[in-house]
């Protein structure tokens, strides 16, 4: 059966993207959490640390952790903004478009299920 998609409803694009775009988020910042704790415990932060003190001649060079994930943090929450005003406002130009063009064509197929047993 074909069905064709004249209509995405803006407020449902916004809704859903701000949700997965936060999720999508949480998923980096803890991973990058994660990812500096295990460099942490292993050394791999002094030891670079060290190196770029050695490299460029300073007195001292520190790596600070929590002002990287407060900036990750603060950049993804407006990274989050503009990927959803984005995606509401394809969804927008979609509804316009569609009402031009007649929308997206789509072939479902209905899966044939097997008939059922009756157990007595």
């Amino acid at each position: 059966m074909r069905r064709v998609v004249r209509r995405v409803n803006p407020w449902t694009v916004l809704r859903f993207s701000l949700v997965f775009y936060l999720c999508m988020l949480v998923v980096w910042l803890v991973a990058g959490a994660l990812l500096w704790l295990a460099a942490s415990i292993t050394g791999l932060i002094d030891n670079l640390e060290r190196f770029v003190t050695d490299l460029f001649f300073l007195e001292y060079f520190q790596i600070r952790g929590g002002v990287i994930l407060l900036t990750a943090l603060v950049g993804g929450l407006v990274l989050v903004l503009l990927a959803t005003g984005i995606n509401v406002i394809m969804a927008v130009v979609y509804n316009l478009t569609s009402d031009l063009m007649g929308g997206v064509e789509v072939t479902v197929i209905e899966k044939e299920q097997a008939p059922r047993r009756t157990v007595v």
